[in-house]
């Protein structure tokens, strides 16, 4: 699957220049577009519940107030982007363009709908860790993504993303549709990289069949990897893999995302929840 189109929300915050770094790098060498979207919010949508009492001009007031707020964000989240494609020597362009190159949208609605709605015409969908010091990547934003608009992911840690795209790749392999989905929308990548390693994690005695199908199908794509079976022992599916990950200095995650149900994984916890809450590099993921 070629990446042409890498959607990347933005707030106006010092979190922009983690995801937009992490997009303008991916956009540059695979020759795509990144397309920065900041979402603003209608603040006529609080106003039935303003009540009868309040005036008319501190109505007007209260909306002035929040479209300055929404301008002056969104004046941050469009320097933070020339400021990206400046340094990936990308052009920003209004519409249509050259590739690779940068564009900027500023949208008016309720964020994750509008997410939602601008992921279904994506590619790849690049988030950051939350500013507010929240326990998961992307937050609501990225499960609209990834759940409601059926795209992959990227997430980009504070440490950002590798320099290029070549070094080792890990693959997460179970077998399930969402993997599956993750390696398809994965194989720009994989194509780049210098070492792919596909993990097949279980306990005790793990069946490597699985995982060699998956080898021979990469194979097909001018891919090579290597299968690796690792015992998990004492920890979780989502421990072991960013572990094992780790061990392996990869610069880049592939796995699949809610094989179970968010309340589950709410509930009870599970591999995506546990990568997002606490992944140290790059996490390409999907449904």
């Amino acid at each position: 699957m070629s990446i042409r189109k890498i959607l990347v929300p933005l707030k106006g915050g010092a979190q922009d220049k983690v995801v937009l770094g992490a997009a303008a790098r991916v956009a540059k060498q695979l020759g795509g577009q990144l397309t920065g979207l900041f979402v603003r919010p209608d603040p006529t949508e609080a106003l039935p519940y303003m009540g009868d009492g309040v005036s008319g001009q501190v109505i007007e007031q209260l909306l002035d107030a929040a479209k300055e707020g929404a301008d002056a964000a969104s004046a941050r989240a469009s320097a933070h982007l020339h400021e990206a494609a400046k340094a990936a020597g990308l052009e920003v362009v209004k519409a249509g363009g050259p590739l690779p190159s940068a564009r900027f949208y500023d949208v008016t609605g309720r964020q994750d709908v509008v997410i939602s709605e601008e992921s279904r015409l994506a590619d790849l969908v690049v988030f950051a860790e939350g500013e507010q010091g929240g326990d998961q990547f992307g937050g609501d934003a990225l499960e609209a993504a990834v759940m409601n608009a059926g795209r992959p992911v990227l997430i980009a840690p504070q440490d950002g993303f590798a320099e290029k795209l070549g070094g080792t790749v890990v693959i997460g392999w179970d077998g399930s549709v969402q993997a599956s989905h993750a390696v398809s929308a994965a194989l720009a990548f994989l194509q780049a990289a210098e070492k792919i390693v596909i993990l097949c994690i279980g306990e005790d005695e793990i069946e490597p069949e699985r995982g060699a199908r998956l080898k021979d199908y990469l194979g097909l794509h001018d891919v090579k990897a290597e299968l690796r079976l690792v015992d998990r022992k004492d920890r979780s599916t989502g421990q072991a893999l960013l572990e094992e990950a780790g061990a392996l200095d990869a610069g880049l995650l592939v796995m699949g995302a809610y094989s179970h149900s968010r309340l589950r994984e709410l509930l009870i916890g599970g591999v995506t929840r546990h990568v997002r809450g606490h992944a140290s590099i790059p996490v390409l993921m999907a449904h």
